[in-house]
């Protein structure tokens, strides 16, 4: 039996490395609004780390959708699945009541912390093969003057950070307001990330699962981003459906000795030291009237809402396309259905696609 926890907080948690760590408002507010997103991924019996006056909404969800979930730990508990590991996570399972020799200990958490910092994406081109452009990681901000100017509309990135939050462009930025913006991510993170800049079409991943001994690819995922990149939704389809999409501007057969090559590196590099979800983000460019797959954007080790999608696909048995994103302050659209119960302004909608 397993325990679940939705921590979206987790990769700020990460970033600061600390056990106690106290979330910025919007995100307390998304933690406590989808604490039971985990039912639409949880096996029968499964237990929800939630407050216990959520179990009415719990029951209506199982109720409507045929999904799994009841509150709070149990003695029966063998196993914690967070959205994501780090040590606030591990406090938040100890103080529901896990005991320590369920959870992962000091050293397992520095090492998924580790592996969770963007600069995982450059040994990961690095065994590609494809000559692919690598990420700069640098400690000085007038290195990230220096790349920028040889390459206008770099993006800047912080070595931690979730659904486009801690990226930005740029391009739009005057010198000085470039260095001290990356000044102030190195003083927090210790680093900068710097990429080169392409003409993106499209934003998708591949979902990959570890068993603590093999990485194996289990899936698409085909997300929405807004102009500056950060995160809106996600399309929600049958899998044969987005390889289709795909498989209309891309190389279907490179992608997939792209996936089988990551199974293999990911089964190295990240089996060893983590079970659970995690998803590879790609984009497809053009360059010189061609379309590219971008084969690693960065390594997202950890629960997405890509798995998500996949898995509401299945549980409703979607055969049109949809879209699922979060909603905040705002009405239902027509059509549109209420995965969760809304809570803060908050609600996960399901809806038609345009």
């Amino acid at each position: 039996m397993t325990l679940h926890l939705f921590n979206p907080e987790n990769d700020l948690a990460l970033g600061l490395g600390c056990r106690n760590y106290t979330p910025p408002p919007h995100a307390a507010a998304l933690h406590r609004a989808g604490a039971l997103l985990p039912m639409w991924w949880a096996e029968e019996g499964d237990r929800i780390l939630a407050i216990a006056s959520l179990q009415p909404d719990a029951d209506e969800l199982r109720g409507r959708f045929g999904i799994n979930g009841e509150i709070g730990f149990t003695a029966d508990v063998t196993k914690a699945s967070p959205w994501g590991w780090s040590a606030d996570a591990v406090r938040q399972f100890e103080n529901a009541g896990m005991p320590a020799s369920l959870l992962p200990g000091h050293e397992s958490i520095d090492i998924m912390r580790r592996l969770s910092h963007r600069r995982t994406s450059i040994e990961i081109l690095s065994q590609l093969d494809g000559g692919y452009q690598l990420p700069v990681e640098t400690s000085d901000p007038d290195e990230v003057i220096h790349l920028e100017s040889m390459n206008p509309g770099c993006y800047v990135k912080s070595p931690w950070s979730c659904s486009g939050r801690g990226v930005f462009n740029a391009i739009s930025l005057d010198k000085a307001t470039l260095y001290q913006r990356a000044k102030g991510i190195i003083n927090r993170q210790g680093s900068v990330m710097v990429e080169r800049g392409l003409n993106k079409t499209l934003d998708f991943a591949v979902l990959f699962y570890s068993d603590g001994s093999r990485v194996t690819a289990k899936g698409l995922s085909i997300f929405l981003t807004e102009p500056r990149g950060m995160y809106t939704g996600n399309l929600v389809a049958p899998q044969s459906h987005l390889q289709e999409m795909l498989a209309a501007s891309a190389d279907i057969t490179q992608l997939e000795k792209i996936i089988n090559s990551e199974e293999k590196i990911l089964t190295t590099l990240i089996a060893p030291h983590y079970r659970g979800w995690m998803g590879i983000d790609m984009m497809l460019h053009t360059n010189n009237g061609r379309t590219h797959i971008m084969p690693c954007v960065e390594l997202n080790l950890r629960m997405t809402m890509g798995v998500a999608a996949m898995k509401v696909a299945q549980h409703l048995s979607i055969t049109t396309p949809h879209i699922i994103e979060w909603d905040h302050n705002t009405p239902p659209a027509k059509g549109s259905i209420d995965l969760l119960p809304p809570h803060e302004g908050f609600a996960l909608r399901l809806k038609p696609k345009a």
